[in-house]
């Protein structure tokens, strides 16, 4: 949506500009539905909207809205921020790539968001194609959290902690803060119910503990020096580790962790593993998603889940090799009786051609492992390649989901972009499996079961 002085100028029978006349509050709720550039250029229909979008508690800094460098970035900040004048702001969010070279204006920013009682903070200073070096990371400032390099306490106290008190999502990415930083934000923050911690190079422990945490939504993505994770105690919803490295993680007495997505890079020894660890609330899972490498195939009981009695919606995300059946994948939901919707999204390393071993049918005792009823499944998605060999896994499902409403099948979100691009002959291969397939689910697909093929 664009703003023009036309726009400005439009209105219905009885004459004069009738969204001007609407009160300042009103017009301030709809700027901070816009971007910020566009609530900027607002600016320019009249005297009446001139001032308007300096009100705006909505403050989205993202770099798509800049066309410079960093200079021209850090300019256009300073200069939205030295003209606010509303009275708090809801969000305030950074995205660009800037390092420690930017620490002065970014302590600044971040000083004015809480002086301002924010309510979230997102701080993404670096994106897909920028990495990170650690010791170029900006490290968020010890001194507003009264705290010295070391993490002892300072004497003398700042006017802006207040604005710690109205923090409720608190998301860093590239932004390095240690222990004593992450273990301030979880007891100097009431309101804190997300927090999200990616890229965050110095943290090593993280403890979440105590019913007093009004914390529900917590995430930890590629921190490559954690080694402890304990969360005792608390009222957390959703918990997400997407890491090279296992930490050693503590889950006790977290009665409402219903929501749980685990990425190790690795193989599906590592999860057996963390399962142990989740024991406590694995009964109470509604939503599981697994991000697994590398399934080894003569390995049955690799692909067996715990009892996750629950269990509503299970995402799995796994690599597919030429050597691949499907149909394993299909063994690991025998644990979930009450499970309604399951997805698959796969990522390609090689096609698979009907000629191969493996793509012929899946082995017999998987097969029978993968025999069994799905009183309660209703949507099955698969994302990725998919050939006339994969019949065999959809027709299990059709024959024993007597429940069934939905297959999708998005062949177009199948390839590793880390990969060469496929030739000719490979795209062409793929469209006429993918055609053999959906005449084959048509024959087989009872008049109540919508398929949707992409």
């Amino acid at each position: 949506m664009r703003f023009t002085r036309k726009m400005a100028s439009v209105s219905p029978a009885g004459g004069g500009d009738q969204i001007s006349k609407l009160p300042e509050e009103i017009l301030v709720s709809i700027l901070s539905r816009l971007t910020l550039r566009e609530a900027v250029r607002t600016s320019v229909l009249s005297k009446r909207w001139r001032y308007v979008w300096t009100s705006i508690s909505v403050l989205n800094f993202d770099a798509n809205d800049i066309y410079g460098d960093r200079y021209d970035y850090r300019k256009w900040v300073s200069e939205v921020l030295e003209q606010h004048r509303g009275p708090n702001v809801d969000e305030f969010r950074v995205c660009y790539n800037l390092d420690d070279a930017d620490s002065s204006h970014i302590d600044r920013w971040i000083e004015f968001a809480l002086s301002n009682r924010v309510h979230t903070i997102e701080l993404c200073l670096s994106n897909l194609w920028s990495w990170p070096l650690h010791d170029r990371c900006y490290t968020f400032p010890y001194r507003l959290l009264g705290l010295n390099v070391f993490g002892l306490r300072l004497n003398d106290s700042f006017n802006v902690f207040v604005g710690f008190k109205s923090l409720k999502t608190l998301s860093l990415k590239a932004v390095d803060a240690g222990d004593k930083a992450i273990e301030y934000f979880l007891s100097n923050c009431p309101l804190l119910e997300r927090l999200f911690l990616h890229l965050v190079f110095s943290m090593r422990n993280l403890k979440v503990v105590g019913p007093s945490l009004l914390l529900r939504h917590l995430e930890v993505v590629s921190c490559p020096r954690v080694e402890n994770i304990a969360i005792c105690d608390t009222n957390l919803v959703s918990f997400t580790y997407d890491g090279n490295n296992k930490p050693w993680m503590v889950i006790k007495n977290a009665p409402q962790l219903v929501e749980v997505s685990i990425n190790l890079y690795g193989h599906m020894s590592g999860f057996q593993a963390m399962f142990s660890e989740f024991s406590c609330c694995l009964s109470r899972l509604e939503i599981l998603r697994l991000t697994v490498r590398h399934l080894v195939q003569e390995r049955l009981s690799a692909y067996m889940l715990p009892e996750l009695k629950n269990l509503e919606q299970f995402v799995l995300v796994v690599d597919r090799w030429s050597d691949a059946s499907l149909l394993g994948y299909l063994a690991m939901i025998k644990n979930c009786p009450n499970l309604q919707r399951f997805v698959l999204q796969l990522s390609s390393r090689q096609v698979i051609h009907e000629h191969d071993e493996e793509g012929e049918g899946a082995r017999e005792d998987v097969r029978e492992a993968a025999s069994f009823r799905h009183p309660c499944l209703k949507v099955v998605e698969i994302a990725g390649y998919c050939n006339t060999c994969d019949f065999e896994l959809f027709k299990q499902i059709i024959e024993n989901a007597v429940n069934l409403e939905k297959i999708s099948i998005n062949a177009l979100d199948n390839h590793d972009p880390n990969l060469p691009s496929e030739s000719k002959n490979e795209e062409d291969y793929k469209e006429l499996q993918r055609g053999s397939l959906e005449q084959l689910l048509k024959t087989e697909l009872p008049p109540r079961v919508e398929l949707v093929m992409l």
